[in-house]
């Protein structure tokens, strides 16, 4: 078993690579929508390009999800956790 310092530097290490993922997701969405949007202007309105952008529009709408709503929850949540750890220990010494 970790002790608590252990633990509270795995969710620091964590926290630290959540926000560069969402960072890093947050900025290529706006490139694949641009992308995205170059692509769709120069493609015919066929079947092929419909099913694509129903596709897209799926997996846009869920990255953005992630980008507004979920990644900043989670962010959040895991502050929080570390903040009463870390006040947790600082009582404890």
């Amino acid at each position: 078993m970790s002790s608590l310092d252990e633990t509270f530097e795995q969710m620091q290490q964590f926290n630290r690579s959540l926000e560069e993922f969402s960072d890093v997701l947050s900025s290529t969405l706006v490139e694949l929508t641009r992308f995205h949007d170059e692509a769709m202007a120069a493609w015919d309105n066929d079947q092929s390009s419909m099913r694509y952008n129903a596709s897209w529009q799926e997996l846009s709408e869920a990255l953005n999800l992630w980008s507004t709503q979920d990644a900043p929850a989670y962010r959040e949540f895991i502050a929080e956790k570390l903040a009463i750890l870390e006040e947790y220990m600082e009582a404890g010494q």
